[in-house]
């Protein structure tokens, strides 16, 4: 049985963060949405999106090292999702976003929940 909460958080990289400066801003964020969680059993997948240029900016296998970086230091998190951006989110776009993100993990949560059916093994007599 499942324990704990099973949730998501989005966050979105301000246009003014550089990509020299990407690394502090996602360590104290990521940080930030860990110390939401209210016990060892809480998951978290978080969302993140990402201007291209910034992305672009430092690589993929940088920003690979960054995001790895970050969830070996957060046990409740999950995984992140990046999506890269050619301009921010408007506040509307934020909330569709996380609304998006929360129906996906209602469905996750329901088919985790739903009762297991099970077949019998065949025997292969007929």
């Amino acid at each position: 049985m499942i324990q704990g909460q099973y949730r998501s958080a989005t966050l979105q990289v301000p246009a003014e963060v550089t990509p020299l400066k990407l690394r502090g801003y996602l360590r104290k964020e990521i940080e930030a949405v860990q110390a939401t969680a209210q016990g060892e059993e809480d998951i978290i997948v978080v969302r993140l999106f990402v201007l291209e240029k910034v992305l672009f900016g430092l690589g993929t296998k940088k920003v690979d090292s960054i995001l790895h970086g970050a969830l070996g230091k957060c046990p409740n998190i999950l995984r992140i999702e990046l999506e890269g951006l050619l301009r921010p989110l408007t506040q509307d776009e934020m909330q569709e976003a996380a609304a998006e993100a929360q129906s996906t993990l209602q469905a996750l949560r329901d088919r985790v929940m739903a009762p297991n059916v099970t077949a019998e093994p065949d025997s292969g007599t007929n």
